[in-house]
């Protein structure tokens, strides 16, 4: 009896540490989901005003750096785009690494391009659908986006790189 007392407790222990360990990533998952949504509203934001600053929250540097060449593309253009996400739709989340994270989307984007000289409507999209793997990494306890891939690939095989 003694013994299935003890079997108890040690199971009981090892549910307990268990629920801790996954609530813990449940809560993660939680706020990596957070993070892409507030980076796709940064992002749109920046686009608009021509400010990449506005990912500094939410994006590595590198990955700011990344939007910031092709936003400085548009200007050259002398365009501005204007993108507002229409729906989000999140796989599973996962932790490959430690302080790492990875989550695919599937996203539906309309786009405005605007000129800068003329505020008239150059061109525009709507229903634009993204499959999408943002990977994220812990800093200073704050999940940011540091790199996205688009998953959705072109007839020749390559992957096409998503501008929202």
């Amino acid at each position: 009896m003694r013994r299935l007392g003890i079997l108890i407790a040690v199971l009981a222990v090892a549910l307990f540490a268990g629920g801790c360990t996954g609530a813990e990533e449940v809560d993660a998952a939680l706020q990596v989901r957070d993070v892409v949504r507030a980076y796709n509203t940064a992002l749109a934001q920046a686009y608009a005003q021509q400010d990449m600053n506005l990912l500094n929250t939410v994006a590595t540097e590198d990955q700011a750096l990344t939007e910031f060449y092709q936003m400085a593309a548009l200007g050259e253009s002398r365009v501005r785009m204007i993108a507002e996400l229409k729906s989000i739709e999140f796989g599973e989340v996962t932790f490959p690494e430690p302080e790492t994270a990875s989550v695919t989307t599937f996203e539906l984007w309309d786009y405005v391009h605007e000129s800068l000289d003329t505020s008239e409507t150059v061109a525009s999209e709507t229903g634009i659908e993204y499959r999408l793997r943002y990977d994220l990494l812990l800093q200073e306890g704050q999940w940011m986006v540091n790199a996205v891939t688009s998953l959705d690939e072109t007839d020749s095989g390559e992957e096409t790189s998503p501008t929202p």
